[in-house]
């Protein structure tokens, strides 16, 4: 039994991912926590996932009340390292958040952990933010730590989504050398099209002369990027974010939940939403690719001897 808690880990990607991993070699997980201040995200992974514990707010939650752990998956904020962010301050609340993920692991102590943020992060401040997180994870001298930054399109889903990936291995007899899994072979964007769905949405005016400029192959567009170029967007669409813009060229309306989700690398199917589209598409692009966590998991599992 592999024993997973998460923590800011939206639509629950992680255990997603863990779930393709147990049905293919057989193995079986418990989703012993999670927790998100969002109430939407709060309602979806209670509707979907039903973790052992679901804690609403990780910074007033007492330690001694977070279950022993394997695995430790957390996407704390990224909005104050974000591109998106054009207010980047070193006093953001947020930040404070990767402190009660460092609670968890110092006191858990699991076999290993993946935290994953916007690349930004690597690079923001002079590299003081990131620099200090490294050496605060390395200080425990519990962990072997490795990170790398990874493009989901690299992971088989046609979406440009880089990503920082930290990885941390628990030491011990048994602990193998972790590796960062190869590139794999991108699917057919056109295969994440849902051609039944012929809805229709009309341009808005201001979007009007921004789709005269979209190479007539392009798939799927973001519309709020209103200098884009579109490059390669017959390739692969662009980086899904919290502003759901993204249009289906081909079908000339809005992307779908379900669209929303297979770029995600999620199976839309038995899902338990009780949301509006808009909101889920917000969840969804605030979310990790499953396809890059599973693969992240699957090396951690072989490195800590449980795979």
């Amino acid at each position: 039994m592999i024993k997973i808690g998460t923590d800011c880990s939206g639509i629950e990607a992680p255990i997603e991912a863990l779930q393709n991993i147990c049905k293919k070699y057989k193995l079986s997980y418990s989703h012993e926590f999670s927790s998100d201040i969002s109430e939407y995200v709060f309602e979806y992974i209670n509707n979907n996932h039903k973790p052992k514990i679901l804690f609403n707010d990780m910074t007033k939650r007492n330690v001694k009340d977070i279950p022993n752990i394997d695995i430790y998956v957390s996407g704390f904020p990224c909005q104050p390292f974000s591109r998106a962010n054009k207010f980047k301050t070193p006093v953001d609340p947020r930040l404070n958040l990767f402190e009660d993920c460092l609670k968890v692991i110092s006191n858990k102590l699991p076999k290993f952990f993946i935290l994953e943020n916007v690349k930004t992060l690597v690079t923001l401040n002079n590299g003081s933010y990131f620099n200090d997180i490294i050496k605060r994870l390395e200080n425990f001298n519990e962990y072997s730590i490795y990170y790398k930054v990874i493009n989901s399109k690299d992971m088989s889903i046609p979406q440009s989504r880089d990503r920082l990936y930290i990885i941390g291995v628990l030491n011990s007899k048994k602990k193998k050398e972790f590796s960062f899994p190869n590139d794999k072979e991108m699917k057919n964007i056109r295969d994440f099209v849902d051609w039944s769905n012929e809805s229709k949405n009309e341009i808005k005016e201001s979007n009007k002369e921004l789709f005269q400029n979209i190479p007539h192959d392009s798939v799927f567009i973001d519309t709020g990027f209103r200098t884009a170029k579109f490059p390669n967007t017959n390739k692969w669409a662009p980086c899904i974010t919290a502003q759901p813009n993204m249009w289906c060229v081909p079908l000339k309306r809005k992307a779908s939940v379900k669209e929303y989700f297979w770029l995600q690398g999620f199976n839309p199917d038995n899902k338990n939403i009780t949301l509006s589209d808009h909101r889920m598409k917000i969840l969804i692009g605030n979310s990790m690719t499953v396809n890059v966590i599973e693969e992240l998991l699957t090396n951690g599992l072989k490195s800590i001897g449980l795979l």
